[in-house]
């Protein structure tokens, strides 16, 4: 379960949602102007320190998050790494040449998928959904409507990775799910996708209904048991990362 938020007392924990998302922007911002390696693996680096440091979240959680896509990109690195063109040559397979330009721009692009993953789930893993409602809605003054629906795409995250354990197990109790080979893999590709799918349309037509019955949405503005503050930390938090990207991206173009 580790795209669903993880209760903490951590720095991160404490940091309202809108300045996380804008530390979220000055990382994407930084991760899509750089293009070399040196450049995308500090950055890399520097979001695996915040992760530990300011978010208090264990490296094996960290890796357990992201191997998948590590294994995606390793894919991607490999194509990148054969097809794309360059000048200088590190080694050659037979009659297939490896550039170092390519090798360059494949570990630069695959540094940048993953650090952008990583940055998206230390905001799963540190923010409650209810607090980014509160904060779309109070500060920002976005339509609650629009705002709770951003708030149950969070939600249901976790809600289906806690149901597709729960198919797989029950697929392995009655014997299938485990066979080995292609034909079998496909076939219960298909069983496991299938039961998936149709729970989670059911539950998003049993969420629409609740909302219809509480009569969601019938007024303009609604009320808050609480109010979520913006605090100080924040406000530096943000604005220190907003700080450092201009910067960088000054000593890159000037």
């Amino acid at each position: 379960m580790n795209f669903q938020y993880q209760p903490g007392n951590s720095f991160l924990h404490s940091v309202d949602p809108l300045n996380k998302v804008a530390w979220m922007v000055c990382i994407s911002i930084l991760a899509f102007i750089y293009e070399d390696t040196i450049s995308h693996v500090i950055l890399f680096a520097a979001v695996m320190l915040i992760a530990v440091v300011l978010a208090k979240l264990s490296v094996a959680f960290i890796f357990r998050g992201i191997w998948m896509l590590a294994v995606f990109s390793l894919g991607f690195f490999v194509l990148q790494v054969i097809f794309v063109p360059g000048k200088e040559i590190l080694f050659s397979i037979g009659s297939l040449s490896i550039f170092k330009e390519s090798v360059d721009f494949a570990t630069a692009i695959t540094f940048r998928i993953i650090t952008v993953f990583l940055t998206s789930m230390v905001f799963v893993v540190t923010t409650d959904p209810r607090d980014l409602v509160l904060s779309l809605t109070q500060h920002l003054k976005i339509p609650y409507r629009i705002a709770y629906s951003l708030s149950i795409a969070l939600r249901f995250i976790p809600t289906l990775e806690s149901e597709a354990k729960v198919i797989e197990a029950a697929q392995v109790i009655r014997g299938v799910g485990k066979q080995k080979g292609l034909i079998h893999k496909i076939a219960n590709f298909k069983r496991f996708t299938m039961p998936l799918l149709m729970s989670s349309i059911r539950r998003v037509h049993m969420t629409a209904i609740t909302m219809e019955a509480r009569g969601y949405g019938a007024y303009g503005t609604r009320t808050y048991t609480r109010e979520l503050k913006v605090t100080a930390p924040s406000i530096v938090f943000s604005l220190a990362s907003a700080a450092i990207t201009v910067s960088l991206i000054a000593a890159k173009f000037i």
